[in-house]
This record gives C-alpha cells, sequence and structure tokens, in this order.
C-alpha cells in the first residue's frame, strides 16, 4: 500500500551523518560551560578588537609639552596677576611647559586648590588666555584666532583653535584650523 497526502507528495531524503570530528559534532556534542567558554572567548577577543581599533584612530596631538624647570620671571607673574585676576592664580605656584608655536604655556594652582593652564604670547606681551578647572575634571584651554588668523603664532595662518590639555606632567597640543569654506 502506497502513502498518501503530505508524506506521499515529500521525497525521502536520507539524513545526512554528522561527520565525527568535525566542528560541527564537536559543538553539539560540547557540555554548556564548554559552549558558554568559546562564546565568553570571542566576546572578550571581539571587544579587544574594537578597544585597539579606538585606541588607533584617536587624534593625536599636534605637539606634547613636558614640564621644565624654568622659574616663572616678573613679566609672567605680572601678566597673571593683572590679566586673569578672576582665577586668583597663585603666582608662586606656576610651572613651565615650554613654548608651542610662539605660545608659553604655564600650569598654577587657583586660590580653590584647582589646576589652571595659562598661555602667554610674550611677542605681543600678553595673556592669550588662562583656564581653571577642578581637580577631577580635564582641564582643557582653547587658544582660538579671534577673527584675526594665527599670522603671529609661528608658522600658523588661517582662523582656528589651538587646544591644550594638562595631561599630568605633560601638555598635549591640538591645532585645529578651519578650512578655506567656512
Amino acid at each position: 500500500m502506497a502513502p498518501t497526502g503530505p508524506a506521499a507528495a515529500a521525497p525521502s531524503q536520507p539524513v545526512k551523518a554528522v561527520k565525527e570530528g568535525s566542528p560541527r559534532s564537536q559543538w553539539t556534542t560540547a557540555t554548556r560551560w564548554n559552549r558558554l567558554a568559546w562564546t565568553g572567548g570571542a566576546l572578550v577577543t571581539a571587544g579587544g578588537i574594537v578597544a585597539a581599533t579606538l585606541l588607533v584612530s584617536a587624534p593625536r596631538p599636534a605637539a606634547t609639552l613636558h614640564l621644565t624647570a624654568a622659574e616663572a620671571d616678573n613679566q609672567v607673574r605680572e601678566l597673571v596677576s593683572v590679566e586673569a585676576p578672576l582665577f586668583e592664580i597663585d603666582t608662586t605656584t606656576l610651572r613651565a611647559y615650554g613654548s608651542y608655536r610662539g605660545l608659553e604655556i604655564w600650569s598654577g594652582v587657583n586660590a580653590f586648590g584647582s589646576p589652571c593652564l595659562v598661555a602667554v604670547h610674550r611677542a605681543s606681551g600678553s595673556l592669550s588666555d588662562a583656564r581653571c578647572a577642578p581637580a577631577p575634571a580635564d582641564l582643557i584651554m582653547d587658544v582660538s584666532s579671534s577673527g584675526d588668523g594665527f599670522e603671529g603664532f609661528d608658522g600658523l595662518t588661517g582662523d582656528g583653535t589651538i587646544r591644550f590639555m594638562l595631561r599630568g606632567d605633560t601638555v598635549d597640543a591640538y591645532v585645529h584650523l578651519m578650512s578655506e569654506a567656512d
């Protein structure tokens, strides 16, 4: 007697045997803990690849300034006291990080115990900028061309910003120039 109905319409297909020792057979016969270990390892590897990609693609500073042994002279102390009185920076705490594009970078501590950054432009005899931030915050100071361009800053031309970031005993400098189309 021949089968009738849906079973009769479908041709019989042989069941393929899983070859012993193949990755599929190892996965199907693995214990639950082995599967979890493989899955966890794959996730950790993927996370490592993502972290490495983010580290490699992060913006790099144009320069890193290191702490120097230079002492603040009368001009620097006077500029900080006269041109940035609201920051209340203690001039005895000023430490030099050298110069970048004609700007001397100094750090100090204000009356509230917060670290501060100061940019002195000796060529013009002025304080370009000063910023303070409480200790857990990142200390960032942006020196802008303010529409006048960077012609006075050793070789930079155009409008933009130089960002200085205090990182322990170093200051990273990032240059951000606006394109001509802006």
